[in-house]
């Protein structure tokens, strides 16, 4: 086979790297199929013979294709799922056939040249038929046809056009007619105009048309696709976006039904697959919106999107770099640089799947680097490929960066063909094909990347933290600079992202993050270089300050040992010469002491250890003060001593203690080297500072000496060469300590032998006025001059030594041993525990505390603390420094130890470090004295601490008693008690309180909700969490547990009561009998209820029932009698030419009318007839009085207040109760006057605002009558009512029963006057039910007096009234009732009464008085009647007229009144019916029904019997009532 090139020039080698991007390509020869020459490319693909890889189909049309005598077509050849798009060349042979040909993949950016067929033929309709490259009419319809998606790829894949084609062109050269979606001349208007929005449009847009989404896009679009394999095909299909199907399906269905356009915003979309077989990560910002024709019918989808991938994962990385900088921004050491790297990274799973940090450390000796895994990321434990530790060997030429291999310059892998050089850094990225290791050594060599191939071996068993799979590469990152020839510091194993191609804009990154790790580095390392010596200079200063302790613990010992018996022997009775010398001692003994604490002060500026304490003060007064404390000594040498202070308001920051000495040693210094002359200290205030001037005319400084005066132990020559004694460290001390204030210390001086005359010096401290932080320090303390006193008793000295007092060394202390036993309390039991290393200083303290306590010795801290915890002592006394155990530590084991923990403890200590003081103070030091020390002071420090131990102890044995007793008490206790804390939660309980609960012993309190009745659980949690976090001092509960036990508990908040107390305290009583009391009280309330209720329906009927006959006899008596008076007024008037009555006849019908109309005859004494309408009114009073009584005697009597007008004095009273009271009296005086002879009766009534008196009902004599206006609403005023008649009159036994039920005086009042005997009991009830009483006088022959006193509110100033009526005893004549009736004023009305002889008097009635009605029997006969009258008026036949009133009885058969009127009252809302009168007449006259029969619509409630005319002009009134309302 001979080899030639492609027409276009593509070689073996082009096609090959064109497969590298993704471009797959091949080259061999066939002869009959039989391939003699294939690249590496190609075997990689067929894996071996041709045959056994493509079945026999398609082979044959493989064949089929080679024998056609076309040059440059293209067919698609299939294998086992991959496809390959091929391309031929025929080798130009004039003198063979065509036999050899070159076969090679045709890339996607391969341009075809148009030729033509040598046939001219059209492309063949074959699914397989080869496509010429010439653009012909595509048939499209078997990629539409109902076949299987996976058969309509594999047709499109084997006749697709050439790639580069235009979307427009192949729009029109698409047979669109074969096709689901027509020719496309029939294609609606909507849709043309969509295709060409698409066409037109700049961004990536397609149309999704027809039920299978066939795909139609523009040329921007067909870079996201399968282009042009997609064209015309179904979106569903896996080529296209069938991989993302799933997720967008239920999306396109609601746009198409609902019509409801979606958008997505850099969606993630895997649908397209790279060639290692793993999805590649895409993104998009799409839409789908719906098309509809002009009918609604749905076309498909519109479906702009626009690929984000380089956005989003551009963003996703800038982040990372973004946290990764701020992370490491803060980063000190190594160990947080490596924490802040996984922190960091760890969030960017999809481009760090794996990480693994090792840091680097060169061992120049061997040629070795010692690697150590810092951090990781993904990295399972102890796994093989990321050991914690490695150790790797350097080549001896590992400096030389250009070392890349010995092919360092070519690319021999496929993956890595499109790596070159980090656009940034422009260095060399490596490569690795080792499965096996990681290229550590050769990244730290080159100091460049190097990329692993393959390392799926190394990373199997990692863990899966995105993507389907583990990553395929990784990258080996040397953390040094490139131009670095030093070893790298560290070095980072990164896993690729295997969904994201390793392209410039990945390496781009991968740089920057490498830069970015090696300048962070580069400041840690740093960081650390600056700490480590940081760390050195502190361990140099605490040596320093060590040694400086230790020294001043060796000095001030025998200082103390020297000071305490020096002081001791100066007490006592001592010659003049003894005491000399040893004052002496004692003054040099106090200069050595300050000298060594001027020691220990620079040690402590040194060190950085003396802080100043700034407090603001008076600055002026402070050096006022302190100078005047020189003027003695001063005076003495008999120089001009001047202070000097300028006046300032503000006050100034400073400390005291340490300006003290810079005062106190500038002017100590002035004394010591002035002989003669003036000392003078000015004050002066400038704008930033103040100036402390201390000037002298001494010797003064030679000018060649000043720099150097303040230096440590260096005094002036002048001073030397006249003998003066000092240090050299007063002025160095002071300059330090104002340097510390932030000021400085200035000198300016001239020598006699400078100046030829004046001479002196001025030393000159300014201090900065500025602000300062105050520092509180309880332990500072806090005595002014202590320093500056000292210093002048010993200058006081240096002028006259020989005139000291011998009693001033001692006269701190002037009382004697004996003296001091007198004021201490100590007891010969206390125990004192001495530790000291020092046996001089143990035998010295041990003899100053002899005379009062027992001393135990020690002489470490570790002896002390087995004595102490063995035989526990007062007080421990211990020495700080000490050698086994020193005193901190003793203090530490002291208090950690219980039994030991509450000795009192004091430290003796040489050391003035206040580091070492608060710490001991920190640690629970009861005191701290720095030695030396003076024995009264360390006596009454004992003391006072001893002492506060003794009564600590007391307190607490008695807290711990008391406690033990509220132990007892609340185990003991029969109420439940409980605590809790400040957050609700239950932190005690007593045994009560778990009976209570029922919860268990061993069972955590805090679990109670799970013990309480679920009915009241959520209830009792609420009420707790407003206990807990609300504002109520006290709350009191009642819940129930789940026991069955019923609690009361009353909860207070601690902090509410006192608030240094915190939590909630709780007391809980059992309740559940009063819950079986209350039950079994609930059980009688309505037994008791349902009682009262039967007898009031017991009531109601009786009165229904009683009243209801009654109506009827008196309105058939006033019926009858009507008519007979009009009958006999006819008769009488009757013509003799008519008939013409009897007299006979006109006298038995005036009898008639007379029994009828009540009349009542006098024969003698006696009643000879009573009249038959008399005898009903008769009869209606008896039930009212029965009635009455009945509810009086259930507790069934209510009063109710109404409005009403008493000749407008009161009003606001039941005027019913009290209309009762007053006729019952009147009628019962009517009756006992009857047959007097004189027939008087006074009604006469009083209002007052002031009661009656306690034993009776006569108004006050001075009643107050004047109200100021306006009167206050509810003001109670009194009603005077008095009944006075002429009857018989009773006599005092009668008097007595009067009152009480079925009571008439005696048993000859029933035969003569009649009556129940219930009349008088009722009023004397209901005047006691108005607030008021009723009383009677009464006198045989004289008649009878009955005085009520009812309570009503509301009254007005009114003149007493009263009512006389007088009537002679004479017949009451007859008269004939005239209804008063005109036809014009007729209404026409309707009678609802299930009693037929009331329906049929009132019937008569009404018809006599003029008026017109309808009757029914029942409510629902009413209904009918009314529907009747309407559904006439409706259809416009003549009818009878609307009823004016109705008038309905209340109980009744069928339908009672009250759901009639409801019925009614409906149909009026509805519309029905106009707007009826409905009165109620019912012989139930409780208010209660009253009421209800109003509130089911009754317009009023009549009580029966009634009175006809009253009836009557009721009506009238409510019907005009009613036109004027609805005019």
């Amino acid at each position: 086979m001979t080899h030639n090139s492609h027409p276009d020039g593509l070689t073996a080698k082009d096609a090959h790297i064109s497969y590298l991007q993704r471009v797959q390509s091949a080259q061999g020869e066939s002869s009959r199929i039989k391939l003699v020459w294939e690249n590496d490319r190609w075997r990689e693909w067929s894996q071996g013979d041709l045959h056994e890889v493509v079945n026999g189909d398609m082979m044959a049309k493989l064949e089929q294709w080679l024998e056609e005598g076309e040059s440059d077509s293209v067919f698609c050849l299939k294998s086992s799922g991959n496809s390959l798009h091929l391309i031929k060349t025929i080798t130009p042979d004039p003198h063979k056939p065509p036999s050899t040909f070159v076969i090679t993949t045709l890339p996607t950016n391969f341009k075809h040249a148009k030729t033509s067929s040598q046939s001219g033929t059209p492309v063949p309709s074959s699914p397989m038929s080869v496509l010429p490259l010439s653009l012909p009419v595509i048939d499209l319809s078997r990629a539409t046809s109902s076949v299987s998606t996976e058969s309509r790829s594999q047709i499109a894949l084997s006749h697709d056009p050439p790639a580069d084609i235009d979307c427009k062109s192949l729009l029109e050269c698409t047979d669109w007619g074969k096709t689901k979606l027509g020719p496309r001349n029939k294609w609606p208007p909507v849709l043309e105009t969509m295709i060409e929005v698409v066409m037109r449009s700049p961004t990536q847009d397609s149309l999704w048309l027809g039920e299978d989404f066939q795909m139609l896009y523009n040329n921007n679009y067909s870079q996201i696709v399968h282009h042009p394999l997609m064209w015309g095909r179904s979106a569903k299909v896996k080529e296209a976006w069938g991989p993302v199907w799933d997720g967008v399906s239920h999306l396109i269905d609601r746009c198409l039904t609902g019509g409801e356009p979606c958008y997505r915003e850099d969606d993630l979309l895997l649908y397209r697959k790279g060639p290692q077989g793993y999805w590649v990560e895409k993104y998009h910002t799409w839409s789908f919106i719906p098309l509809f024709d002009v009918d609604g019918t749905p076309l498909g989808l519109y479906n702009p999107t626009r690929e984000t991938t380089n956005a989003v994962v551009a963003k996703r990385r800038q982040e990372t770099m973004r946290d990764l900088s701020e992370h490491l921004l803060i980063a000190r050491t190594s160990k947080e640089y490596y924490a802040s790297i996984v922190e960091v990274l760890e969030q960017n799973s999809k481009d760090v799947p794996f990480l693994m940090c090792y840091s680097v450390q060169e061992d120049a000796q061997s040629n070795e680097v010692n690697l150590e895994l810092e951090s990781s990321i993904g990295i399972p434990k102890d796994h093989a490929a990321a050991p914690s530790f490695l150790k790797l060997p350097l080549p001896s030429n590992q400096s030389v960066r250009s070392n890349y291999g010995s092919r360092g310059g070519q690319l021999s892998s496929p993956t890595l063909s499109a790596i070159s050089v980090l656009s940034s850094g422009g260095g060399k990225v490596h490569y690795s094909y080792d499965t096996h290791s990681w290229p550590i050594a050769k990244a730290i060599t080159t100091r460049q990347a190097v990329v692993v191939d393959d390392c799926t071996q190394l990373i199997k068993g990692f863990p899966l933290r995105q993507w389907e799979a583990l990553p395929q590469s990784a990258i080996v990152i040397p953390i040094s600079s490139e131009a670095s020839a030093d070893v790298p510091q560290a070095v980072f194993i990164l896993g690729l992202n295997v969904a994201s191609p390793l392209d410039e804009v990945y390496e781009e990154w991968i740089h920057v993050l490498k830069a970015h790790l090696i300048s962070s580095l580069g400041s840690v390392r740093a960081a650390e270089a600056e700490q480590s010596r940081q760390l050195e200079r502190d361990r140099m200063e605490r040596a320093k300050t060590a040694w400086f302790q230790g020294a001043a613990h060796d000095l001030r010992s025998p200082l103390t040992l020297v000071a305490g018996p020096l002081d001791d022997v100066l007490r006592t009775q001592l010659l003049p010469e003894q005491k000399t010398a040893l004052s002496l001692a004692q003054r040099n003994l106090t200069r050595v002491q300050r000298l060594v604490n001027s020691l220990l002060d620079f040690s402590r500026i040194e060190a950085g250890k003396l802080a100043g304490r700034f407090v603001p003060l008076d600055l002026g007064r402070f050096i006022d003060d302190l100078a005047v404390l020189f003027r003695p000594a001063i005076a003495r040498k008999r120089i001009d001593y001047r202070i000097a202070v300028d006046p300032h308001e503000a006050a100034v920051f400073v400390d005291p203690t340490l300006l003290e000495t810079v005062v106190t040693n500038l002017i100590s210094n002035a004394l010591k080297y002035t002989e003669e002359g003036s000392i003078t200290v000015h004050l002066t205030y400038l704008e930033s500072y103040a100036e402390i001037a201390v000037t002298d005319t001494g010797i003064g400084i030679p000018a060649g000496e000043l720099s150097a005066v303040t230096d440590r132990f260096h005094r002036a020559t002048t001073a030397l060469s006249r003998g003066t004694e000092g240090t050299g460290i007063g002025l160095a001390l002071a300059k330090e300590i104002v340097r510390l204030h932030g000021g400085d210390l200035i000198i300016t001086s001239r020598t006699a032998e400078e100046s030829g005359a004046a001479h002196g010096s001025t030393f000159t401290a300014r201090i900065p006025l500025i602000e300062r932080q105050v520092i509180e320090d309880p332990h500072l303390p806090g005595n002014f001059g202590v320093y500056g006193k000292a210093v002048v008793e010993e200058a006081m000295h240096w002028m006259l030594p020989n005139d000291i007092d011998s009693e001033s060394a001692g006269s701190d202390i002037n009382g004697s041993t004996s003296s001091r036993e007198e004021s201490l309390l100590f007891e010969k039991n206390d125990v004192l525990l001495l530790v000291d290393d020092n046996n001089d200083m143990r035998q010295y303290v041990k003899s100053i505390f002899r005379p009062y306590c027992q001393i135990i010795e020690a002489v470490n801290g570790k002896q002390a603390l087995e004595i102490a915890r063995k035989d526990p002592p007062n007080l421990i006394l211990s020495d700080l420094m000490m050698p086994v155990m020193n005193g901190q530590d003793l203090l530490s084991a002291i208090r950690a130890d219980p039994v030991t923990r509450a000795i009192p403890m004091i430290l003796l200590s040489a050391a003035t470090d206040d580091e070492l003081r608060l710490a001991a103070f920190a640690e629970g030091v009861e005191d701290f004295m720095l030695k030396p020390f003076k024995p009264k002071e360390l006596l009454a420090r004992v003391h006072l601490h001893m002492q506060m131990r003794k009564s600590r102890a007391h307190l607490e044995m008695m807290h711990a008693q008391r406690q033990q007793e509220l132990a007892v008490i609340l185990d003991y206790c029969p109420s439940g008690l409980v605590r809790a804390d400040q957050t609700g939660a239950v932190i005690y309980g007593n045994d009560t309180y778990r009976l209570y609960s029922g919860i268990p012993r061993g069972v955590d309190l805090g679990n109670w909700p799970d013990y309480v009745d679920t009915q009241t659980h959520e209830r009792l949690l609420c009420s707790w969490d407003k206990i807990v976090n609300g504002d109520q001092r006290e709350t009191t509960l009642t819940w129930k547990f789940a026991n069955g036990t019923s609690v009361s508990g009353t909860f207070v908040r601690l902090d509410l009561v006192n608030p240094t107390m915190t939590g909630i305290l709780g007391c809980i009583s059992d309740i559940s009998y009063q819950e079986e009391k209350l039950l079994e009280a609930e059980r009688r309330r309505k037994e008791a209820e349902e009682s009262k209720q039967q007898q009031e329906l017991l009531v109601d009927l009786t009165s229904h029932e009683i009243r209801t006959p009654v109506s009827a006899i008196l309105q058939c008596s006033s019926l009858v009698r009507e008519n007979l008076s009009v009958l006999q007024a006819q008769l009488r008037t009757a013509t003799n030419g008519g008939f013409t009555p009897t007299s006979q006849m006109l006298a038995e019908l005036e009898e008639d009318i007379e029994a009828l109309d009540s009349k009542l005859t006098e024969n003698n004494t006696q009643l000879t007839s009573a009249g038959i309408h008399q005898c009903g009114l008769i009869q209606e009073r008896i039930a009212n009085d029965v009635l009455s009584l009945a509810r009086v005697q259930l507790d069934m009597l209510t009063l109710h207040d109404y409005e009403m007008n008493l000749k407008v004095e009161a009003k606001k009273t039941d005027h019913v109760r009290l209309h009762q009271v007053i006729t019952n009296l009147i009628s019962n005086a009517i009756r006992f006057t009857a047959t007097s002879s004189t027939r008087i009766i006074t009604v006469r009534y009083d209002v007052a605002l002031s009661a009656p008196a306690a034993d009776t009902c006569a108004p006050p004599v001075e009643m107050d009558t004047t109200i100021s206006a306006p009167v206050p609403e509810d003001t109670r005023v009194w009603l005077y009512i008095a009944i006075k008649d002429t009857g018989p009159g009773l006599g005092p036994t009668e008097q007595k029963a009067l009152f009480q039920r079925f009571s008439q005086g005696n048993s000859m009042v029933h035969t003569k006057y009649g009556g129940s005997g219930l009349g008088l009991f009722i009023c004397k009830r209901i005047s006691e039910l108005l607030g008021g009483r009723i009383e009677m006088e009464s006198e045989l022959g004289v008649g009878s007096a009955h005085t009520g006193t009812p309570s009503v509110k509301q009254s007005f100033d009114d003149s007493v009234k009263s009512l006389t009526i007088t009537s002679p005893a004479s017949n009451i004549k007859a008269t004939v009732p005239s209804s008063g009736l005109k036809p014009k004023d007729s209404l026409h009305l309707l009678v609802v009464e299930d009693n037929v002889i009331n329906q049929t008097v009132l019937k008569r009635q009404i018809l006599k008085a003029g008026l017109t009605c309808d009757v029914a029997n029942h409510g629902q006969e009413a209904l009918d009647a009314i529907h009747r009258v309407y559904s006439k008026a409706a259809t416009g036949s003549e009818g009878r007229p609307p009823y004016d009133v109705i008038l309905m009885d209340l109980e009744m058969p069928v339908m009672d009144g009250l759901t009639a009127v409801k019925h009614i009252r409906q149909a009026e809302a509805s519309g029905i019916f106009d707007r009826q009168l409905v009165i109620a007449l019912t012989g139930n006259a409780r208010q209660g029904q009253i009421e209800q029969a109003l509130a089911a619509g009754m317009d009023d409630v009549v009580i029966k019997p009634y009175k006809l005319p009253d009836l009557i002009a009721k009506m009238r009134h409510k019907v005009k009532q009613k036109n004027t309302d609805q005019a």
